[in-house]
């Protein structure tokens, strides 16, 4: 168990911390530590409306994203224990409409291991507009997939998909939607009277803070406007959460075998066994007692909670910002809780002590240039950036890191809580808390210029056309989607914007982050 937790000593702590991240006038971050069912502190700073200088506080309401998945996979359990539906059944049983060539259990897109391609990699792929996209016009682009990633089961590769078709069998199986179940089943009964999943942008949340990116000269609004819930669209508060931490440490209410089935950590078919759960995963603690984890991402907010039943302590951090990492903040306020540390000394642990810039010019030569992960198809450029640091270009966006005492390169605002380890001659990237590997790159060669296969090529599964165009420089220019300028990075390949285009016969195979070798054929 921790130690008497000695909460004015640190709630000071944390708002050191936040006056330090959050300047006055600036986007949000709220802080709520939980200890033995109930809320012992909570703190915020910034506004929930910039526009209005609201100042955020305890009950402000965060969309909290992808964190919401420990919930649905909650709901999911509970049906199960009704015996409405069998988490090892076929997803294509319940939603027929599904083209995948091999079964894809409901376990499986609970644990990221059913080889999905991610849906929203594959609507940024063609451009697809997602503003105001509801459930059923979602499940029917998913409808037309017809390939796997990978294997079911002998990979794991995060996924929304799977979580969107969750959401789809619980209205198939209940005639109502995830909102209206769980709001009957899961927040209601756990007290959680502001806790809600968002399926309807237009109706008001009280409290709602509103979403802001990041832009370099200040703060652009960025609300979220989709309308899919399962993968995410849960919206709290750190007050409101103190239900569902009481429930994680007890079981209480919704009871200790659904509890316990979140922390089952997953099986590959080879037999290894992975830190990912039913929507959490184990949390590599720096010197702290088992915990698990689990962030979110969307539009403008950002989020993380971290749960100790050990040490009777859960952690939230939401923001709506997306220039700070919830989850390093998140993983330092748990281990100042569970040690009586300063929150800034914890921080610095889990960030990774910095090294001089002089001995980081010295180490990142050896990072520099381009690399290429096998598995995924996808390549990335390592450039210097300012003080010793490397910038990570992988799309449109080049991400700062920074070189620790770890010998880990970790990320820097947006990129928070990622890292980059040179280990002989393989990158390998991985987050910071999870130690979750997400990809292991290769040094790529020097690009060979070829004869680019220009010309028009579709895609049943996006439906949608690619066309290859030469110039300077190439470009490809999928479905929708704005043109992406293209680079030779190998015999037959081409990338550029995050996307990989491989020749294979008369046709393509097209990669992003998310979506793997999406083919192509001559149009």
């Amino acid at each position: 168990m921790a130690p008497d937790l000695d909460r004015d000593r640190l709630a000071a702590s944390v708002r050191a911390t936040l006056d330090r991240l959050v300047r006055p006038g600036e986007p949000a971050l709220a802080v709520g530590v939980y200890r033995d069912g109930t809320l012992a502190l909570a703190e915020a700073a910034g506004c929930a409306v910039v526009e209005h200088d609201v100042p955020a506080t305890a009950w402000t309401v965060f969309d909290i994203a992808s964190v919401s998945k420990q919930m649905t996979s909650a709901c999911l359990l509970m049906l199960a224990r009704d015996g409405l539906v069998n988490l090892d059944s076929d997803v294509r049983d319940l939603l027929p409409e599904l083209s995948f060539g091999r079964p894809v259990t409901l376990r499986q897109c609970m644990t990221h291991t059913g080889g999905l391609r991610d849906c929203y990699s594959m609507c940024e792929l063609a451009g697809t507009d997602l503003h105001g996209i509801r459930e059923d016009r979602l499940v029917r682009l998913i409808s037309r997939y017809r390939d796997l990633d990978f294997a079911p089961g002998a990979e794991f590769s995060y996924s929304n998909t799977g979580y969107v078709l969750l959401a789809a069998v619980v209205r198939r199986t209940t005639g109502a939607g995830l909102a209206a179940y769980a709001k009957e089943r899961l927040f209601g009964p756990l007290g959680m009277a502001v806790s809600h999943l968002r399926d309807d942008v237009a109706a008001l949340v009280p409290h709602l803070a509103a979403g802001y990116v990041a832009t370099g000269r200040g703060f652009d609004r960025c609300d979220v406007t989709e309308e899919v819930v399962g993968d995410g669209a849960v919206v709290t508060s750190v007050a409101d959460y103190a239900g569902w931490h009481r429930f994680m440490m007890t079981g209480d209410v919704l009871g200790t075998d659904i509890r316990d089935a979140l922390l089952d950590r997953a099986t590959l078919s080879g037999g290894d066994r992975i830190g990912y759960a039913l929507g959490l995963e184990v949390a590599a603690l720096p010197g702290g007692p088992p915990a698990w984890w689990h962030s979110g991402s969307w539009a403008g907010y950002r989020s993380a909670v971290i749960h100790s039943p050990a040490a009777g302590i859960s952690v939230a951090v939401f923001a709506n910002r997306n220039d700070h990492s919830p989850s390093q903040l998140a993983a330092a306020v748990a281990l100042a809780a569970m040690t009586g540390r300063e929150v800034a000394s914890c921080l610095d642990d889990v960030y990774g002590h910095p090294v001089p810039p002089g001995d980081a010019d010295r180490t990142r030569p050896a990072l520099l240039g381009r690399w290429h992960e096998p598995d995924q198809d996808v390549f990335l450029d390592v450039r210097p950036g300012d003080d010793g640091g490397i910038e990570v270009h992988e799309g449109g966006t080049p991400y700062r890191y920074r070189l620790g005492t770890d010998g880990m390169w970790h990320g820097v605002a947006e990129a928070g809580g990622s890292t980059y380890r040179l280990d002989g001659t393989t990158l390998t990237a991985a987050h910071r808390v999870s130690g979750d590997v997400s990809g292991r790159y290769r040094r790529a060669g020097d690009g060979e210029v070829g004869p680019l296969p220009v010309g028009r090529y579709t895609s049943a599964e996006l439906d949608a056309d690619a066309v290859l165009a030469a110039g300077g420089p190439p470009t490809v220019t999928i479905g929708a989607a704005d043109p992406v300028a293209l680079e030779p990075a190998g015999p037959g390949v081409w990338c550029g914007g995050g996307v990989t285009v491989r020749a294979e016969g008369a046709g393509l195979l097209v990669s992003t982050p998310g979506a793997r070798r999406v083919r192509f054929t001559r149009a």
